[in-house]
């Protein structure tokens, strides 16, 4: 698909795309936005290509589910930015873009020529996004950390889990999620800025301070009084009906705190004499008393489905949440009304369900246009047909191994 014919709030924007894992969700979201994100890949392709599950179980770097999820809406080339010819062919292609993302060490990144001032100074307009586990600068700079590690070291994972007990880890990709977003983000307040200055500007994402960010009031809360963070305990002293409670195909989660919503409860439950006593509508008294409170309510649950539960919840203003698994939200009737997943037919992997883009806009949507790119499928595309060079340029670059 030719660059024309994207549509979206940032088709007018070119993303060059050297990021690993802790960036794929950044580029996704440009490219669901209609940015043209050029996937720029060493030659053997990208980490993610071999990140498992594979559809139809059959491991191929073109059927990863984890980068056919990751990389729609791009295109993309193979260079090798080690070598000097691959550095020389990154500048031009920097020339012609607005912004670069990658996610090198701050020391790699300076080594391979990708430092600010070295890309503004060929293109002063660009906005250069570097996403790493601890930013550019700082006695942590170059260490290297995944996922888990931003989590463990940002508090997150420490506040995860029961009292007591070893922390749990937080399912998905949290803190590489949240570099993403917040990196996108400010990807278009740099090019909103860029409008009135005329320059692009570093950005310089951590990770780890990321994880931090969205680890709730546990850091400023800390920071204000010096109290550590501490677990809620799941023995009813300080959460209310906070354990999941099993119904006929699942689980369920109360969330109660109003008086109101707890009358609304024990009538809709029958008034089980157990609980039904005016002493049980304080919320201290509950605490105090949660054997008796999770018995009724496990006793009560067992007759109802997750649909059930939720859809009688909402007629009475009780709330109770289904604890759905991957499948059921796939399949549940709010995604299929929202038009949640699209069609996508992929020349290798074949037909399958592609997350359409979030957020939608209702001026200016973005949409899926395109499967995630073959190893080095726009190579004829962008060096020959934009950056002019000739079947004979391209053919030596392959002999010599830079694309």
């Amino acid at each position: 698909m030719a660059p024309s014919q994207r549509s979206g709030p940032l088709s007018r924007f070119r993303v060059l795309d050297l990021a690993g894992p802790p960036g794929l969700h950044c580029t996704k979201l440009l490219a669901d936005m209609g940015a043209d994100v050029i996937k720029v890949e060493p030659t053997a392709g990208e980490a993610s290509r071999r990140l498992p599950p594979f559809k139809d179980d059959s491991p191929n770097p073109e059927t990863g589910l984890y980068h056919l999820h990751f990389n729609s809406n791009k295109r993309a080339v193979t260079l090798d930015i080690e070598s000097a010819d691959g550095r020389e062919i990154f500048l031009r292609l920097a020339r012609q873009a607005d912004v670069v993302i990658e996610t090198f060490s701050p020391n790699d990144s300076d080594r391979l020529g990708l430092r600010y001032e070295a890309l503004s100074a060929v293109n002063p307009k660009l906005v250069v996004a570097s996403i790493t586990p601890f930013g550019r600068s700082g006695p942590w700079r170059d260490y290297q950390a995944d996922d888990l590690a931003s989590i463990a070291l940002g508090n997150l994972l420490y506040i995860a889990g029961e009292q007591g007990k070893p922390p749990i880890q937080p399912a998905g990709e949290l803190a590489y999620g949240m570099a993403g977003t917040y990196t996108a983000v400010a990807i278009a307040v740099a090019l909103f800025h860029r409008v009135a200055s005329g320059r692009g500007q570093q950005i310089d994402t951590s990770t780890h301070e990321c994880a931090a960010h969205i680890a709730g009031y546990a850091i400023p809360h800390y920071s204000a009084s010096g109290v550590k963070p501490k677990r809620a305990k799941r023995d009813g002293q300080e959460a209310d009906l906070y354990d999941p409670f099993a119904v006929k195909d699942g689980y369920v989660r109360f969330f109660i705190v109003a008086r109101e919503q707890w009358r609304r409860l024990v009538d809709w439950m029958g008034r089980p004499a157990a609980i039904s006593g005016p002493e049980f509508e304080k919320t201290v008294y509950r605490r105090q008393h949660p054997a008796i409170v999770q018995a009724a309510i496990a006793e009560f649950c067992r007759g109802f489905t997750k649909q059930e539960m939720y859809e009688e919840g909402q007629k009475r203003r009780i709330s109770v949440t289904p604890i759905n698994t991957a499948g059921e939200f796939v399949e549940c009737a709010q995604t299929k009304a929202r038009e949640l997943f699209v069609e996508i037919d992929h020349p290798v992997a074949g037909k399958y369900q592609q997350f359409a883009g979030v957020p939608r806009l209702t001026e200016c949507p973005g949409a899926i246009h395109r499967p995630a790119p073959l190893l080095g499928e726009h190579n004829r595309e962008i060096y020959g047909s934009e950056l002019g060079m000739t079947d004979d340029d391209l053919s030596a670059l392959r002999a010599a191994g830079v694309i």
